[in-house]
């Protein structure tokens, strides 16, 4: 474990909260919406941010109390760290042919379909 894997982990531990208090702003406000909380009460809105926040530093704080997880994700970094990531080329070429491979299957999977729906048509008329 270096302290860069340790400064990225908590960088990750940041946008999870943030993810998270997201998430319970937009479910609340939801919520606030169906029952029509927001129209009638003018500090819904802050009670929704409040909660939200509540609900991100609490999952954070979930997450990351575990010391024994937190030693797991610190392994998972450092075996990243170990990946042999391909090359800016490779990925390139490597999407070209994956996005041919693609067309040709929905190619034969449209020709296998057109097939099938004259067949049908045929002899269910």
């Amino acid at each position: 474990m270096s302290k860069d894997d340790a400064t990225w982990l908590n960088v990750a531990y940041v946008a999870f909260l943030l993810l998270m208090g997201y998430v319970a702003y937009r479910g609340v406000e939801l919520l606030g919406i169906q029952m029509g909380w927001l129209e009638r009460y003018d500090w819904f809105e802050y009670a929704a941010t409040l909660i939200a926040a509540l609900v991100g530093i609490g999952l954070t704080w979930y997450l990351r109390a575990d010391k024994e997880r937190h030693e797991y994700f610190l392994a998972a970094i450092a075996e990243l760290r170990k990946v042999s990531w391909p090359t800016w080329p490779d990925t390139k070429r490597m999407t070209i042919v994956v996005c041919i491979v693609v067309a040709i299957f929905a190619v034969i999977v449209g020709i296998f379909d057109s097939a099938w729906a004259w067949t049908l048509k045929h002899l269910l008329a």
